[in-house]
């Protein structure tokens, strides 16, 4: 009976997280696990990310690149575009099912950052790309540690992130499908933490004066408008960089990306 009402439990967390992302309840029995990577306001989200990177006037031209946390393979056409190599992950089989499906040619692998596991047998890398991602773990700075030991350059970070100026994390209990935590546990870890962390294991922090221009990056963090989601761009590097585009303090302040065109 336990086991019964368990699984009917996780099937209307499951059916309640699609739904409020923007699918009805009469149409999840027959939803693709990969409709909330290609629904409007994810695709939106990803084009306000992609254009405020690639307005940070960051080195982004043939790298070696390690994917993290890449869904379906949606951010992977950025960086080949950019004639990058491109190695492409996810904690999810299915995902990782579905991203040698769309790059067949690219090596794509199984990455859990979750586990406590070297990620060195991938090789070293001049970019870790990490977008969406850490939000969604139970042990983000396991994963900040991991992602570290194979960086040679930057490492391009974006998250959810809590309100404060304190170093902490709150975690909390993620909704089940294939864009949340594959552990179940997520996290919301201070602008501040995440500076500290960053520090720690690669060497030099910075954040962008700039925020993509979407609703989930607030630009006044003093007073900022009420959103269930509040999300940060970090750039580490393991050498200096001199970047107009980062500041190296945590900005009170940051202007807002429009995109022209």
């Amino acid at each position: 009976m336990t086991t019964n009402l368990q699984r009917l439990a996780a099937s209307a967390r499951a059916r309640l997280g699609k739904w409020r992302r923007g699918g009805s309840p009469a149409q999840m029995s027959d939803a693709s696990p990969f409709e909330v990577f290609l629904a409007p306001d994810a695709l939106a989200i990803n084009k306000a990310r992609q254009d405020h990177l690639a307005s940070l006037g960051l080195e982004l031209i043939r790298k070696r690149v390690l994917e993290v946390g890449a869904g379906i393979g949606l951010h992977t056409p950025f960086f080949l575009e950019r004639e990058c190599e491109v190695v492409v992950t996810d904690g999810n089989p299915e995902n990782v099912s579905e991203i040698r499906r769309r790059h067949p040619s690219l090596r794509v692998d199984l990455v859990d950052l979750e586990r406590d596991e070297s990620l060195h047998r991938l090789g070293e890398f001049d970019l870790v790309y990490c977008y969406g991602l850490l939000y969604h773990l139970a042990h983000p700075e396991r994963a900040i540690a991991r992602l570290a030991e194979v960086c040679r350059g930057q490492i391009l970070l974006e998250t959810c992130v809590s309100l404060g100026s304190y170093s902490e994390v709150i975690f909390l209990r993620d909704f089940q499908s294939n864009n949340q935590a594959v552990s179940g546990i997520g996290c919301r870890p201070t602008r501040l933490w995440m500076k500290e962390m960053l520090e720690h294991y690669v060497g030099h922090v910075y954040l962008p004066r700039s925020q993509p221009d979407h609703p989930h990056f607030p630009t006044n963090w003093d007073c900022p408008d009420t959103s269930l989601l509040y999300r940060g761009v970090f750039v580490a590097s393991t050498v200096p960089l001199a970047n107009s585009n980062l500041s190296t303090e945590i900005p009170k302040q940051q202007l807002r990306l429009r995109h022209q065109g």
